[in-house]
C-alpha cells in the first residue's frame, strides 16, 4: 500500500525526455557515475520497458523490465528480468516499490510475459522479495580449482580470440538449451554485460566457442562453453592473471565439473502464467546467471 497523498501521485510507464530524471535516480541509488549510467540508457533503456511512480511530474521511484526469454518443459516463453529497482532516498519507506513489483507483473501478463525473473543485489531483499510473490528457483555451484587443476585439463596455450556479444549469446544459450527454467538472452543483452563488466574492472577471456568473466574481486563470475573451449578459456584466465586458484560459479550440475561444488540460491522467479509452472524444477538446476548482474 502507498502511503502519502495518492492523489499526487501515479504509476506510468517510462517516456522519452524522462531520462534525466531516470539517470540521476540511479546514480543516487547505486552510486555510479556519469559513464556507467550512460551506459544502460543509451544502449538498454526503452519507456516500454520502464515502469515509474511519478509525484506531481518527478519520478520518485523506478523499475526496468528488460525481455529475456526462459527455457520451459514447453519450449522457450517470453519473460522480463526486474533491473535497476530503486527509489530516491527521501522517498523510502513508504511502499513505493511494492506498489512498482506489483504493477510489473500485472504489465508483464498483459503483454504475454510467462514469468518475472530478478536477482536480488543483497541477501536480505530475498525475503522482500517472497511478500509479492517470488520464489528462489535459480541456483549456482560454486567451486574452488587451483591454477594445477585447470592446466591438467589444458595443458598448451590457445590462440587468442575476442567474442562478439552475438557470439557470446550463441554459446551461453547453446550451454543452457534444455535446461528447464533457465534465463536466456539475446545478443544485445549480452553485449551490454560485456561492456559493463568491462567498466566495473572486471576481466573477460575468450576462446572460440567459451568465455569466462572473472570481476575485479576474482570470482568467476560467469563459464560458459563445452569441452574443452571453456577449459580453454579457464586456462587463459590462469596464465593472463596469474592467480593460484579461482572461484567458479557454474550451472547446478555442469557438465563441465558435474557433483563438484556447494550450491548457492542465485535468483528468484515469479510465475505470469500458470504454465510456467509446468515440469518447473525445484532442484536449483535453472540457471539465471551474471548477465544482469
Amino acid at each position: 500500500m502507498i502511503e502519502g497523498n495518492t492523489e499526487n501521485l501515479r504509476i506510468a510507464w517510462g517516456r522519452w525526455g524522462m531520462e534525466k530524471q531516470l539517470a540521476h535516480l540511479w546514480r543516487e541509488a547505486f552510486g555510479d557515475g556519469e559513464r556507467e549510467t550512460a551506459l544502460f540508457f543509451r544502449n538498454r533503456w526503452r519507456p516500454e520497458n520502464s515502469l515509474v511512480i511519478e509525484e506531481n511530474g518527478r519520478v520518485i521511484s523506478a523499475l526496468y523490465l528488460l525481455p529475456c526469454q526462459m527455457e520451459t518443459a514447453g519450449g522457450r516463453v517470453q519473460a522480463h528480468y526486474i533491473y535497476g529497482a530503486a527509489t530516491l532516498q527521501a522517498f523510502h519507506g513508504k511502499g513505493y516499490m511494492g506498489a512498482l513489483i506489483e504493477a510489473a507483473a500485472k504489465a508483464g501478463q498483459a503483454r504475454g510475459d510467462y514469468a518475472s525473473v530478478l536477482l536480488p543485489g543483497e541477501e536480505r531483499l530475498y525475503e522482500f522479495y517472497r511478500r509479492f510473490g517470488y520464489r528462489t528457483v535459480f541456483g549456482v555451484e560454486e567451486i574452488t580449482l587451483t591454477r594445477e587443476e585447470i592446466f591438467a585439463r589444458c595443458p598448451q596455450p590457445v590462440d587468442s580470440r575476442i567474442l562478439t556479444g552475438r557470439e557470446c549469446a550463441l554459446v551461453r544459450n547453446q550451454c543452457l538449451k534444455g535446461r528447464k527454467g533457465s534465463v536466456l538472452w539475446d545478443a544485445p543483452a549480452v553485449q551490454y554485460a560485456l561492456w559493463s563488466h568491462d567498466m566495473a574492472k572486471g576481466k573477460a577471456f575468450f576462446v572460440p566457442g567459451g568465455y569466462c568473466l572473472i570481476n575485479c574481486d576474482g570470482i568467476v563470475q560467469e563459464w560458459m562453453g563445452r569441452a574443452p573451449a571453456a577449459w580453454q578459456a579457464l586456462a587463459k584466465a590462469a596464465r593472463q592473471t596469474g592467480r593460484d586458484s579461482f572461484q567458479v560459479r557454474l550451472p547446478v550440475g555442469s557438465p563441465l565439473l558435474p557433483q563438484r561444488g556447494k550450491i548457492c540460491p542465485w535468483g528468484m522467479m515469479r510465475p505470469l502464467q500458470p504454465a510456467v509452472l509446468a515440469g518447473f524444477p525445484a532442484d536449483g538446476t535453472p540457471y539465471l546467471g551474471l548477465t544482469m548482474e
